[in-house]
């Protein structure tokens, strides 16, 4: 049984190497870290998405514009 030991010891180190790698891989691990929603972040997600439709709309506007400019110098 004391010849064993060593081997055992020796077996330890890889077997809670894997151990740890698949608690850490499982998928749900992830949706707990998740930190609680906050207002403000809401608020600030919110604006971007305000000002991503005004950069939109105003890009729109440019293209046609130059469409319609374009089309009336031909």
């Amino acid at each position: 049984m004391a010849q064993l030991l060593p081997y055992a010891l020796l077996l330890l180190c890889p077997l809670s190497m894997g151990a740890m790698m698949w608690i850490m891989m499982r998928p749900n691990r992830s949706q707990q870290a998740t930190p609680p929603a906050d207002p403000r972040l809401a608020e600030l997600e919110s604006q971007v998405n305000e000002l991503r439709a005004a950069l939109h709309a105003r890009d729109v506007q440019e293209l046609e514009g130059r469409r319609t400019g374009a089309g009336a110098r031909d």
